[in-house]
């Protein structure tokens, strides 16, 4: 076999392993809980978050049964499976779990819910009547034209400054994110 047909193998099977264990709702679960995390969770974190989610309810109206039942599922199956796989660390004694450097490979084909942007349009909309009316009172010798000016164009330069800051902060999260997991 030459190289290229070897490395191509190993790609579809690096590929069905990925959805291999993306096939079952539980271990995306534990992907997303993990990845959503910076510290390691325990196998009762994520039994119980796991089932609310499956329950749809807030993990304090859980029942015993329902986290209980989910438990097994990890300790039995999935963990060690994304442990086999070096997706998760998997540690049995301490009863923590978290993240490994390859489960980025695995990560990048969750659906992660993306981040709520903030709306300028309307501080821009804000912005053009507070003009408007700074406008109107020039028109009528209200405000000389030079103040209406400055508070115009600070009140631009504030909102741009404003709308700048908030879209950096959030993409430097997003790459600190992605450089995390690769």
């Amino acid at each position: 076999m030459d190289r290229e047909t070897l490395m191509s193998e190993e790609s579809e099977l690096a590929l069905d392993d990925a959805f291999n264990i993306l096939s079952n709702s539980r271990r995306r679960y534990i992907l997303y809980y993990l990845y959503t995390r910076t510290e390691p969770a325990t196998i009762d974190e994520l039994a119980g978050q796991i089932a609310a989610w499956e329950n749809e309810i807030p993990i304090e109206d859980l029942d015993d049964t329902a986290r209980r039942r989910v438990y097994v599922s990890l300790y039995q199956t999935h963990l060690p499976k994304l442990d086999d796989f070096d997706i998760a660390d998997y540690d049995r004694d301490d009863g923590t779990v978290t993240l490994t450097e390859r489960a980025g490979e695995i990560v990048r084909y969750l659906p992660v819910e993306e981040e709520e942007t903030r709306d300028f349009t309307w501080y821009y909309v804000g912005l053009s009547a507070v003009a408007v009316v700074l406008l109107g009172a020039v028109a009528i010798n209200l405000v000389p034209s030079a103040i209406a000016a400055v508070v115009i164009a600070l009140g631009l330069l504030a909102l741009v400054g404003f709308q700048f800051v908030t879209r950096r902060s959030s993409d430097d999260r997003d790459l600190l994110e992605l450089e995390d997991l690769e």
